[in-house]
């Protein structure tokens, strides 16, 4: 996008981002612009390639204005995305990005943010509060929540989990991990800076915090 198409973007601010929200200016492929604010900063700096998975990118792809729930593992942090395109005659020139705080966005999901989920055993279903979650992995687009009681099957993916969990509570640690804060037991050294965290479960899980979140779980632990 031509940099006398920015003011024309920000034009556009109204449309999509409200007060002490991010903004993001991209044009098809780089970012131009960026205002962080002081409830998310994604630390994007101008000339930056825009991230396949983040939502100015899935904007551009659709062409269109989209509403996306995005990974921490995109930008460290986990964030939603509300992305309108600037299109001309049928090619986008730009796009802007507003960036929310996961818990500033207002709720469409009406099971979003309960303070249980629901885990399926064998003889039907069981609300389970999320203080009795030890841990919740992932394999084969299977989720699982485990307790100390044993382990339920629960129908949302990690990217819609990281969305509704508490973040005081719940940790990504992992592409296939989340842990509860307030049940890990021990934390040991591994390889190349990453740890593995010894559950309070009576075997002892240990669960992998992988190199990509090693930076920003012992930012948040505060070690």
């Amino acid at each position: 996008m031509e940099d006398r198409l920015v003011p024309e973007v920000l034009q556009m601010i109204g449309e999509v981002v409200p007060d002490g929200v991010s903004i993001a200016i991209s044009d098809g492929s780089q970012y131009l612009y960026y205002q962080p604010s002081s409830n998310i900063d994604l630390k994007i700096t101008p000339g930056d390639l825009v991230p396949i998975g983040s939502a100015t990118h899935q904007a551009l792809l659709e062409m269109g204005k989209v509403g996306h729930q995005v990974e921490s593992r995109i930008f460290g942090v986990p964030y939603y995305g509300l992305s309108l395109p600037l299109v001309r005659n049928g090619q986008v020139v730009g796009c802007i990005t507003a960036i929310y705080p996961p818990q500033s966005v207002p709720l469409t999901n009406p099971e979003a943010r309960l303070s249980f989920l629901v885990g399926k055993g064998e003889a039907g279903w069981l609300p389970i509060p999320l203080t009795e979650i030890v841990y919740i992995s992932s394999h084969d687009g299977k989720t699982l929540l485990h307790t100390a009681s044993g382990s339920y099957a629960n129908k949302y993916n990690m990217a819609e989990l990281e969305y509704m969990l508490p973040q005081e509570r719940f940790v990504r640690c992992h592409r296939s991990y989340f842990v509860n804060m307030e049940s890990i037991g021990f934390i040991h050294p591994h390889f190349h800076s990453t740890f593995l965290l010894e559950m309070k479960d009576k075997q002892k899980t240990r669960v992998p915090v992988s190199q990509s979140y090693a930076s920003s779980f012992r930012q948040l632990l505060g070690f």
